[in-house]
Protein backbone atom coordinates (compact mmCIF):
# COMPACT_ATOMS: atom_id res chain seq x y z
CA UNK A 1 0.00 0.00 0.00
CA UNK A 2 1.31 3.39 -0.77
CA UNK A 3 1.72 5.67 2.14
CA UNK A 4 1.08 9.23 1.45
CA UNK A 5 3.38 10.31 4.23
CA UNK A 6 5.77 8.82 2.31
CA UNK A 7 4.90 10.25 -1.52
CA UNK A 8 5.48 13.68 0.62
CA UNK A 9 9.27 12.47 2.22
CA UNK A 10 10.30 11.68 -1.76
CA UNK A 11 9.21 14.95 -2.89
CA UNK A 12 12.18 16.81 -3.61
CA UNK A 13 12.41 20.25 -2.46
CA UNK A 14 11.16 22.64 -5.34
CA UNK A 15 15.02 24.08 -5.66
CA UNK A 16 16.32 20.55 -5.58
CA UNK A 17 13.91 19.50 -8.37
CA UNK A 18 14.66 22.58 -10.64
CA UNK A 19 18.78 22.12 -9.80
CA UNK A 20 18.63 18.49 -11.38
CA UNK A 21 16.77 19.56 -14.44
CA UNK A 22 18.72 22.34 -14.93
CA UNK A 23 22.55 20.27 -14.30
CA UNK A 24 21.51 17.29 -15.72
CA UNK A 25 18.79 16.55 -17.48
CA UNK A 26 18.96 19.73 -19.92
CA UNK A 27 22.73 18.52 -20.36
CA UNK A 28 21.55 14.89 -21.04
CA UNK A 29 18.07 15.21 -23.21
CA UNK A 30 17.09 18.65 -24.14
CA UNK A 31 20.71 20.50 -25.17
CA UNK A 32 21.91 20.52 -28.83
CA UNK A 33 18.70 20.18 -31.06
CA UNK A 34 18.20 23.53 -33.41
CA UNK A 35 15.92 26.01 -32.73
CA UNK A 36 13.54 26.37 -35.34
CA UNK A 37 11.69 29.48 -36.75
CA UNK A 38 8.81 27.24 -37.43
CA UNK A 39 9.20 24.13 -35.10
CA UNK A 40 7.06 20.87 -35.65
CA UNK A 41 5.83 19.25 -32.52
CA UNK A 42 4.35 15.81 -32.90
CA UNK A 43 1.97 14.41 -30.63
CA UNK A 44 2.04 10.68 -30.63
CA UNK A 45 -1.30 9.24 -28.63
CA UNK A 46 -1.78 5.71 -27.90
CA UNK A 47 -2.74 3.63 -25.22
CA UNK A 48 -0.09 1.85 -23.01
CA UNK A 49 0.82 -1.34 -25.10
CA UNK A 50 -0.29 0.22 -28.57
CA UNK A 51 3.28 0.02 -30.38
CA UNK A 52 3.60 3.49 -31.10
CA UNK A 53 7.59 2.88 -31.33
CA UNK A 54 7.72 2.58 -35.87
CA UNK A 55 5.80 5.58 -36.05
CA UNK A 56 8.21 7.17 -33.18
CA UNK A 57 11.35 6.13 -35.26
CA UNK A 58 9.97 7.01 -38.44
CA UNK A 59 9.22 10.55 -37.35
CA UNK A 60 12.24 10.43 -35.51
CA UNK A 61 13.94 9.81 -38.79
CA UNK A 62 12.97 13.03 -40.51
CA UNK A 63 13.12 15.34 -37.57
CA UNK A 64 16.71 14.33 -37.18
CA UNK A 65 17.61 15.13 -40.79
CA UNK A 66 15.97 18.49 -39.65
CA UNK A 67 17.95 19.77 -36.41
CA UNK A 68 17.33 17.09 -34.02
CA UNK A 69 14.23 16.98 -31.48
CA UNK A 70 13.61 16.48 -27.97
CA UNK A 71 12.06 13.26 -26.64
CA UNK A 72 9.19 14.47 -24.58
CA UNK A 73 8.22 11.67 -22.24
CA UNK A 74 7.92 11.39 -18.43
CA UNK A 75 9.67 7.98 -18.03
CA UNK A 76 12.69 9.76 -19.03
CA UNK A 77 13.16 12.33 -16.07
CA UNK A 78 11.78 9.84 -13.27
CA UNK A 79 15.43 7.97 -12.96
CA UNK A 80 16.72 11.38 -12.25
CA UNK A 81 15.39 10.75 -8.86
CA UNK A 82 17.45 10.08 -6.29
CA UNK A 83 15.88 7.66 -4.78
CA UNK A 84 14.74 6.01 -8.22
CA UNK A 85 17.33 2.86 -7.89
CA UNK A 86 16.53 1.78 -4.42
CA UNK A 87 12.75 2.21 -4.84
CA UNK A 88 13.17 -0.08 -8.25
CA UNK A 89 14.94 -2.28 -6.04
CA UNK A 90 12.25 -3.13 -3.60
CA UNK A 91 9.00 -2.71 -5.97
CA UNK A 92 8.13 -0.59 -8.69
CA UNK A 93 5.09 0.60 -7.74
CA UNK A 94 6.56 2.19 -4.99
CA UNK A 95 9.08 3.76 -7.49
CA UNK A 96 6.13 5.07 -9.79
CA UNK A 97 4.14 6.70 -6.54
CA UNK A 98 6.97 8.39 -4.96
CA UNK A 99 8.64 9.84 -7.97
CA UNK A 100 5.41 10.95 -9.88
CA UNK A 101 5.59 14.50 -8.82
CA UNK A 102 9.02 15.17 -9.14
CA UNK A 103 8.42 13.26 -12.88
CA UNK A 104 5.63 15.64 -14.16
CA UNK A 105 7.69 18.61 -12.50
CA UNK A 106 10.56 17.75 -14.84
CA UNK A 107 7.72 17.21 -17.94
CA UNK A 108 6.72 20.61 -17.69
CA UNK A 109 9.76 22.21 -17.40
CA UNK A 110 11.41 20.19 -20.61
CA UNK A 111 7.85 21.57 -22.20
CA UNK A 112 8.71 24.45 -21.45
CA UNK A 113 12.30 24.45 -22.78
CA UNK A 114 11.27 22.94 -26.02
CA UNK A 115 8.77 26.18 -26.15
CA UNK A 116 11.07 28.90 -24.95
CA UNK A 117 13.73 27.16 -27.61
CA UNK A 118 11.73 26.88 -30.40
CA UNK A 119 12.83 22.87 -30.71
CA UNK A 120 11.22 20.33 -33.04
CA UNK A 121 9.45 17.75 -30.51
CA UNK A 122 7.89 14.43 -30.15
CA UNK A 123 5.51 14.05 -27.42
CA UNK A 124 4.35 10.68 -25.93
CA UNK A 125 0.76 11.10 -24.99
CA UNK A 126 -1.88 8.40 -23.50
CA UNK A 127 -4.62 10.76 -23.51
CA UNK A 128 -6.02 9.66 -20.08
CA UNK A 129 -7.04 13.49 -19.61
CA UNK A 130 -8.12 15.18 -22.76
CA UNK A 131 -8.39 18.26 -21.84
CA UNK A 132 -5.04 18.47 -20.55
CA UNK A 133 -3.89 17.20 -23.64
CA UNK A 134 -5.91 19.88 -25.78
CA UNK A 135 -4.46 22.64 -23.58
CA UNK A 136 -0.76 21.50 -24.08
CA UNK A 137 -1.64 21.48 -27.87
CA UNK A 138 -2.63 24.67 -27.45
CA UNK A 139 0.31 26.63 -25.84
CA UNK A 140 2.10 24.88 -28.49
CA UNK A 141 0.35 26.19 -31.57
CA UNK A 142 0.53 29.44 -29.37
CA UNK A 143 4.58 29.54 -28.92
CA UNK A 144 4.43 29.01 -32.58
CA UNK A 145 4.95 25.48 -33.48
CA UNK A 146 3.29 23.11 -36.07
CA UNK A 147 0.93 20.90 -34.54
CA UNK A 148 0.97 17.21 -36.10
CA UNK A 149 -1.23 14.43 -34.03
CA UNK A 150 -0.06 11.08 -34.64
CA UNK A 151 -2.91 8.42 -33.53
CA UNK A 152 -2.58 4.75 -32.49
CA UNK A 153 -5.71 2.88 -34.12
CA UNK A 154 -5.03 -0.20 -32.00
CA UNK A 155 -7.72 -2.75 -30.91
CA UNK A 156 -7.96 -3.24 -26.90
CA UNK A 157 -6.56 -6.21 -27.12
CA UNK A 158 -4.07 -6.10 -28.80
CA UNK A 159 -2.41 -3.44 -26.88
CA UNK A 160 -3.44 -5.10 -23.14
CA UNK A 161 -1.65 -7.92 -24.83
CA UNK A 162 1.44 -5.90 -25.53
CA UNK A 163 1.78 -4.16 -22.23
CA UNK A 164 2.08 -8.20 -20.84
CA UNK A 165 4.16 -9.02 -23.54
CA UNK A 166 6.29 -6.06 -22.88
CA UNK A 167 6.52 -7.03 -18.97
CA UNK A 168 7.73 -10.39 -19.68
CA UNK A 169 10.57 -9.36 -22.20
CA UNK A 170 11.79 -6.96 -19.05
CA UNK A 171 11.00 -9.75 -16.54
CA UNK A 172 13.33 -12.27 -18.77
CA UNK A 173 16.16 -9.69 -19.76
CA UNK A 174 16.51 -8.24 -16.27
CA UNK A 175 14.61 -9.68 -13.63
CA UNK A 176 12.11 -7.21 -13.01
CA UNK A 177 9.33 -5.31 -15.18
CA UNK A 178 7.09 -2.53 -14.68
CA UNK A 179 3.56 -3.85 -15.54
CA UNK A 180 0.69 -0.51 -16.36
CA UNK A 181 -1.38 -0.52 -13.88
CA UNK A 182 -4.96 -1.70 -16.13
CA UNK A 183 -7.16 1.18 -15.26
CA UNK A 184 -5.16 3.65 -16.30
CA UNK A 185 -4.64 1.58 -19.89
CA UNK A 186 -8.16 1.39 -20.06
CA UNK A 187 -8.71 5.05 -19.07
CA UNK A 188 -6.50 5.97 -21.94
CA UNK A 189 -8.28 3.67 -24.24
CA UNK A 190 -11.27 6.02 -23.50
CA UNK A 191 -9.96 9.12 -23.46
CA UNK A 192 -8.13 9.05 -27.20
CA UNK A 193 -11.44 8.98 -28.49
CA UNK A 194 -12.56 12.02 -26.53
CA UNK A 195 -8.93 14.23 -27.73
CA UNK A 196 -10.17 13.17 -31.45
CA UNK A 197 -13.20 14.74 -30.60
CA UNK A 198 -11.81 17.86 -29.55
CA UNK A 199 -8.55 17.81 -32.35
CA UNK A 200 -11.98 17.38 -34.88
CA UNK A 201 -14.01 20.51 -33.75
CA UNK A 202 -11.29 22.38 -32.16
CA UNK A 203 -8.91 22.06 -35.35
CA UNK A 204 -6.10 21.83 -32.28
CA UNK A 205 -3.46 19.91 -34.62
CA UNK A 206 -2.40 20.86 -38.75
CA UNK A 207 -2.35 17.14 -39.37
CA UNK A 208 -4.22 14.44 -37.58
CA UNK A 209 -3.40 11.06 -39.03
CA UNK A 210 -4.64 7.24 -37.54
CA UNK A 211 -1.71 4.44 -38.16
CA UNK A 212 -2.16 0.46 -37.52
CA UNK A 213 0.26 -1.04 -34.70
CA UNK A 214 3.08 -1.57 -37.12
CA UNK A 215 2.61 0.32 -40.30
CA UNK A 216 4.51 3.64 -41.10
CA UNK A 217 2.07 4.96 -43.92
CA UNK A 218 -1.78 6.19 -42.03
CA UNK A 219 -4.99 4.74 -42.69
CA UNK A 220 -6.06 8.19 -42.33
CA UNK A 221 -4.96 10.83 -42.47
CA UNK A 222 -6.36 15.40 -42.59
CA UNK A 223 -4.85 18.76 -42.61
CA UNK A 224 -6.18 21.92 -42.62
CA UNK A 225 -6.14 24.27 -45.35
CA UNK A 226 -4.59 27.92 -45.59
CA UNK A 227 -7.82 29.47 -43.94
CA UNK A 228 -7.19 26.87 -40.62
CA UNK A 229 -10.38 24.72 -41.61
CA UNK A 230 -10.05 20.96 -42.38
CA UNK A 231 -9.02 20.20 -45.70
CA UNK A 232 -11.70 17.12 -45.98
CA UNK A 233 -14.70 16.42 -43.36
CA UNK A 234 -12.74 15.49 -40.10
CA UNK A 235 -13.23 11.93 -39.19
CA UNK A 236 -10.78 11.11 -36.97
CA UNK A 237 -13.01 9.51 -34.30
CA UNK A 238 -14.94 7.59 -36.79
CA UNK A 239 -11.55 6.41 -38.17
CA UNK A 240 -10.43 5.04 -34.51
CA UNK A 241 -13.55 3.39 -34.08
CA UNK A 242 -13.45 2.20 -36.85
CA UNK A 243 -9.89 0.74 -36.56
CA UNK A 244 -10.51 -1.03 -33.10
CA UNK A 245 -13.91 -2.49 -34.61
CA UNK A 246 -12.36 -4.19 -37.55
CA UNK A 247 -11.68 -7.82 -38.47
CA UNK A 248 -8.33 -8.95 -38.13
CA UNK A 249 -6.06 -9.68 -41.31
CA UNK A 250 -4.43 -13.77 -41.17
CA UNK A 251 -1.29 -12.70 -39.94
CA UNK A 252 -2.55 -10.31 -37.21
CA UNK A 253 -5.06 -12.95 -36.06
CA UNK A 254 -1.80 -15.37 -36.24
CA UNK A 255 0.37 -13.25 -34.35
CA UNK A 256 -1.51 -12.60 -31.48
CA UNK A 257 -2.47 -16.27 -30.85
CA UNK A 258 1.55 -17.08 -31.27
CA UNK A 259 2.34 -14.72 -28.64
CA UNK A 260 -0.83 -15.43 -26.07
CA UNK A 261 0.76 -18.74 -26.14
CA UNK A 262 3.73 -17.73 -25.22
CA UNK A 263 2.48 -15.82 -22.14
CA UNK A 264 0.21 -18.38 -20.89
CA UNK A 265 3.26 -20.69 -21.06
CA UNK A 266 5.45 -17.72 -19.66
CA UNK A 267 2.81 -16.92 -16.70
CA UNK A 268 2.50 -20.50 -15.67
CA UNK A 269 2.64 -20.42 -11.99
CA UNK A 270 3.60 -16.91 -11.20
CA UNK A 271 0.20 -15.70 -9.50
CA UNK A 272 -3.67 -16.09 -9.64
CA UNK A 273 -3.66 -12.58 -11.32
CA UNK A 274 -2.57 -13.99 -14.79
CA UNK A 275 -4.92 -16.43 -15.87
CA UNK A 276 -7.77 -13.57 -15.72
CA UNK A 277 -5.68 -11.16 -16.66
CA UNK A 278 -4.98 -13.29 -20.33
CA UNK A 279 -8.31 -14.51 -20.17
CA UNK A 280 -10.07 -11.13 -20.30
CA UNK A 281 -7.61 -10.25 -23.66
CA UNK A 282 -8.63 -13.04 -25.23
CA UNK A 283 -12.49 -11.97 -25.01
CA UNK A 284 -11.43 -8.97 -26.03
CA UNK A 285 -9.60 -10.39 -29.13
CA UNK A 286 -11.94 -13.12 -29.95
CA UNK A 287 -14.92 -11.30 -32.38
CA UNK A 288 -11.64 -9.90 -34.37
CA UNK A 289 -10.10 -13.27 -34.91
CA UNK A 290 -10.13 -15.29 -38.04
CA UNK A 291 -12.18 -18.59 -37.14
CA UNK A 292 -8.58 -20.38 -37.48
CA UNK A 293 -6.70 -18.43 -35.50
CA UNK A 294 -9.78 -18.84 -32.67
CA UNK A 295 -9.79 -22.47 -33.24
CA UNK A 296 -6.29 -22.29 -32.03
CA UNK A 297 -6.44 -20.35 -29.53
CA UNK A 298 -8.55 -22.90 -27.85
CA UNK A 299 -11.96 -22.61 -26.16
CA UNK A 300 -12.58 -19.30 -24.23
CA UNK A 301 -12.06 -19.27 -20.86
CA UNK A 302 -13.61 -18.25 -17.87
CA UNK A 303 -12.63 -13.66 -17.45
CA UNK A 304 -12.57 -11.70 -15.09
CA UNK A 305 -12.47 -8.12 -14.17
CA UNK A 306 -10.34 -8.12 -11.55
CA UNK A 307 -7.84 -8.80 -13.17
CA UNK A 308 -4.92 -6.23 -10.96
CA UNK A 309 -1.29 -5.06 -12.39
CA UNK A 310 1.39 -2.78 -10.18
CA UNK A 311 2.58 0.55 -12.19
CA UNK A 312 2.90 2.67 -15.03
CA UNK A 313 5.07 2.13 -17.89
CA UNK A 314 8.69 1.22 -18.58
CA UNK A 315 11.30 2.91 -16.59
CA UNK A 316 14.42 3.67 -18.55
CA UNK A 317 17.76 4.96 -16.85
CA UNK A 318 19.38 8.67 -17.31
CA UNK A 319 21.36 8.87 -20.58
CA UNK A 320 24.75 10.95 -20.77
CA UNK A 321 24.77 10.80 -24.72
CA UNK A 322 23.62 13.52 -26.95
CA UNK A 323 19.73 12.74 -26.00
CA UNK A 324 17.26 9.87 -26.65
CA UNK A 325 17.16 9.57 -30.20
CA UNK A 326 15.18 6.38 -31.90
CA UNK A 327 16.62 5.33 -34.44
CA UNK A 328 16.53 6.34 -38.39
CA UNK A 329 14.35 4.11 -40.35
CA UNK A 330 14.58 5.57 -44.35
CA UNK A 331 11.46 7.61 -44.74
CA UNK A 332 8.48 6.74 -46.10
CA UNK A 333 5.54 7.95 -47.86
CA UNK A 334 3.98 8.02 -44.54
CA UNK A 335 5.10 11.00 -42.60
CA UNK A 336 6.53 14.27 -44.06
CA UNK A 337 9.60 15.64 -43.16
CA UNK A 338 8.72 19.42 -41.72
CA UNK A 339 9.93 22.24 -43.88
CA UNK A 340 8.39 25.76 -44.62
CA UNK A 341 5.84 24.86 -47.25
CA UNK A 342 3.84 23.04 -44.93
CA UNK A 343 0.84 24.56 -43.36
CA UNK A 344 0.09 26.22 -39.76
CA UNK A 345 -2.55 26.66 -38.68
CA UNK A 346 -3.59 29.91 -36.53
CA UNK A 347 -2.61 30.36 -33.33
CA UNK A 348 -6.56 30.04 -31.16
Amino acid sequence: MIDPAEVERYRLPPEENERIFRERIVPDLLQGRASQETPTVVFLVGQPGAGKSRVTEMVAAQLNRHGGFVDVDSDLYKPYHPAYAELMAQDDTLMAAYTRADGRAWMAQAEQYVRDHGLHAIIQETSQNAEAVERKMRAYRTAGARIEGLFMGVPQAMSNQGIVARYFEQLADRGQGRLTVQANADESYRGILDLADRVDTGTLVDLASVYRRGEAKPRYSNTLDETGAWTNPPALRQSLESERARPWTDTESTGFVVTQLRLREASRGLGGEWPARLATIEAQARPLLTPAAGARLGPARPSSAAARSRSTTTGRRPSTSEGAKPSERPPTEGYQPPGSEQRRGPSK
